[in-house]
């Protein structure tokens, strides 16, 4: 597994190392914001993005420059290059980006009351052959991305924790799976099931809720959870923690008093939510993780 991270990331770094980033003793004359995009809802999604980063230089009082979808990666990359200065990240993101970069959290975005931010792994519920981790072995696989803390980290650490797994050969054909792919998104892994493209995926569990609520999958019975992680903390904003001190603080105000139900409700489902302080607690766990399967 630390092969396919590196390959990963030594391909974004040769698109990326080429510019030269400002020093961090230069004059900030504008704030640059990395956008998530939904892709099971693009226009809204981003049209809400872009919404609540002008309010962020309406309330700064100077202009942000908008990157949409950024990838977390060459996001990385951009921040240690003084190129971007806030990004969405997930738990291993965090620990990834705070490891070559100085950063720190600005705010967590919760999730929906009553649901678990866990990772789950699925098959089609017709499925008459795959009932526990063990049973997986042998069968095609499907996860997110090497980078993804719930739809590829957090899985492969529940078998390490389980079944002994040696978490740097996870993706080798014939040793444990059959075959492991990448989709890239939850959703694909999803429907890959359902299609029988694949015996058993990896996702986080929310994406299952979330489907069915957006009209995508007819019931949550459609699939069969055979297997579930412990709670992964939720995805966090991070800033370069070279900026000045009082304006940091000011963008964690915006973000904390941040009340547009649009921006809640097409990027993340659910319009009652709101930006809180980050839970950094949580992510001690995460990087109990990360040790054990010798990221680094």
């Amino acid at each position: 597994m630390k092969k396919v991270l590196l390959a990963v990331f030594l391909l974004v770094m040769v698109a990326v190392l080429g510019a030269c980033g400002r020093g961090d003793d230069e004059t900030v004359q504008s704030i640059r914001i990395g956008l998530t995009v939904d892709m099971s809802n693009p226009v809204d999604g981003l049209a809400a993005s872009r919404a609540m980063a002008q309010a962020l230089g309406d309330f700064l009082g100077m202009p942000v420059v908008m990157y949409e979808d950024i990838n977390y990666l060459i996001g990385t990359e951009a921040m240690r290059g003084g190129h971007l200065d806030i990004m969405l990240v997930s738990a291993f993101n965090y620990i990834h980006t705070s490891a070559a970069v100085d950063v720190e959290m600005l705010v967590s975005l919760p999730i929906r009351p009553g649901t678990v931010n866990n990772s789950v792994f699925i098959v089609c519920a017709t499925n008459e052959d795959i009932f526990a981790a063990e049973d997986m072995r042998g069968r095609t696989a499907a996860f997110v991305s090497p980078t993804s803390t719930s739809g590829f980290i957090f899985p492969v650490y529940y078998l390490v924790s389980t079944l002994g797994i040696n978490p740097d050969l996870i993706t080798n054909p014939g040793y444990f799976f059959d075959t492991v792919l990448f989709t890239q998104r939850h959703e694909t892994n999803v429907d890959g099931v359902l299609l029988g493209d694949f015996d058993v995926a990896g996702i986080g569990g929310m994406f299952i809720e979330n489907m069915v609520e957006r009209g995508e999958l007819e019931s949550a019975d459609a699939v069969r959870i055979i297997a579930a992680t412990d709670p992964v903390p939720n995805p966090a904003y991070i800033i370069r923690s070279a900026l000045d001190d009082d304006l940091i603080e000011r963008i964690r105000e915006f973000f904390l008093t941040f009340d547009d139900p649009a921006y809640f409700a097409e990027n993340w489902g659910d319009s009652n939510i709101r930006f809180t302080a980050p839970d950094l607690a949580g992510f001690a766990y995460v990087r109990s993780v990360v040790t054990t399967l010798g990221l680094d």
